[in-house]
């Protein structure tokens, strides 16, 4: 009688056991990188709003109004003077038109409501494209005229309020009168004047005068804007065999993007610079030496500000419009994360980049001396070198740290403090915007 043979049993042999171990190893590392996308993408929209949230509405028009519109250039091609020009646009750049004791504005009746009167406490803006220039007579507005009669008045007033000005040897008042006009097209190119850093803000005693709100921005608490803009023209020249150009308020207007762009005029817009300095910053390795947070620590707070006015801790919304965050962990050079305020002397940052041990006494930092050219003319005097397009990008970049956190108006380096810094190192606050 034949007995049944008993079954076989799977063989648990090392290369049975290996083939169910990679499986699983597969799974845990599906499961541990489906978790980190969670808790660095999901979870901070549902546990910190300030994860994702803009740190103010001046950094979101700073960075999506002002940067992209902001276009800068050395001003002529072998300068290491920068020129600054916004691109305004009609329905979207707001604008203000505002006269001082010694400067004042005429304008046809219907443009009048557009100007702030000087000692007018409520500012008016308007997205409607006007710009200023020196006064002209047309057919239907003798600028020349208007402007003519001003003078006088505002003289024979001066006059009247100082009737022994001849005994006192006091001279008149320089009167300069622009004349406010609308241009033939729906953008225009406008004269700068910015240190780049910072722009117009106001958030209280102003009206815009939009019959509705142009864009999302313009009903913000607070708007960027753009005081008394002048077309920026210029005049080419030839200096042997270099093309060149200066600014000239009797030149050529700029036709177009491309034009400002191009040679020789070859403006960036800071948005642009910002962006080519944060690669700057990551393929020429700051971020070994530098970190890029002031943490809730006193000695940060303080260090990256003042006794009186300590810096705001960072938190990651300050970061929200970077393509790379650079924290770091060692500090070898000073933190960079509030450099924008501490460091704002574009010409300490010259000499800083191409001779760090000159500007920081006992620094290790290496010299960057590809961010600066020769001058190809040989006539500059400027013995440190022409500032290229390098310098440019990470200069901006690094005015971006600190300067965006809050409205000029409620700036911690002017002593104030919404953020409760002070409230944070103490351990009785909260980093929020």
């Amino acid at each position: 009688m034949n007995q049944k043979q008993p079954e076989e049993k799977p063989d648990g042999n090392f290369f049975h056991r290996l083939d169910k171990s990679a499986i699983l190893t597969v799974v845990g590392i599906i499961l541990l990188f489906s978790g980190s996308v969670i808790v660095t993408l999901i979870a901070p929209r549902y546990v910190d709003p300030t994860w994702t949230s803009p740190s103010s509405s001046y950094q979101v028009q700073m960075y999506e109004v002002s940067d992209p519109n902001l276009y800068i250039s050395s001003a002529s091609g072998h300068s290491s003077t920068l020129q600054f020009v916004y691109h305004i646009k009609e329905n979207f750049t707001l604008l203000l038109f505002q006269e001082s004791e010694y400067s004042r504005i005429v304008a046809p009746d219907h443009l009048k409501k557009y100007i702030t009167a000087y000692n007018e406490p409520v500012l008016t803006l308007t997205s409607k494209l006007l710009l200023l220039r020196s006064p002209e007579k047309s057919d239907h507005f003798d600028a020349i005229a208007a402007a003519g009669q001003l003078r006088t008045s505002i003289v024979n007033e001066w006059e009247k309020n100082h009737p022994k000005w001849k005994e006192e040897g006091t001279s008149k008042p320089n009167i300069q009168i622009m004349e406010l006009y609308e241009p033939d097209s729906h953008d225009a190119f406008a004269l700068a004047l910015t240190d780049g850093m910072i722009e117009n803000w106001v958030d209280h005693d102003f009206r815009i005068l939009d019959e509705t709100p142009m864009q999302n921005y313009h009903k913000d608490s607070g708007v960027i804007y753009v005081r008394n803009p002048s077309e920026f023209r210029i005049t080419n020249i030839k200096t042997g065999n270099v093309n060149d150009w200066v600014y000239d308020p009797k030149g050529e207007a700029i036709q177009g993007l491309d034009a400002l762009k191009s040679h020789p005029a070859g403006f960036h817009s800071r948005a642009e610079l910002i962006a080519a300095g944060e690669h700057i910053y990551a393929i020429e390795g700051c971020w070994y030496c530098h970190t890029d947070q002031t943490r809730t620590l006193v000695q940060d707070v303080m260090l990256n500000g003042s006794d009186s006015h300590p810096a705001p801790p960072s938190t990651a919304s300050e970061y929200i419009y970077q393509k790379i965050t650079f924290p770091g962990t060692r500090r070898i050079g000073p933190d960079l994360s509030r450099v924008g305020v501490k460091r704002s002397s574009r010409d300490w940052h010259k000499t800083h980049f191409q001779f760090p041990q000159t500007a920081s006494k006992g620094s290790i930092m290496p010299a960057f001396r590809h961010f600066f050219d020769d001058d190809p003319r040989g006539t500059s005097k400027n013995t440190e070198g022409i500032p290229n397009y390098q310098f440019e990008a990470i200069f901006q970049y690094l005015m971006t740290k600190g300067t965006r956190i809050t409205p000029p108006t409620q700036a911690w380096w002017l002593g104030k403090d919404p953020v409760g810094t002070k409230e944070i190192i103490e351990g009785r606050g909260h980093l929020n915007p």
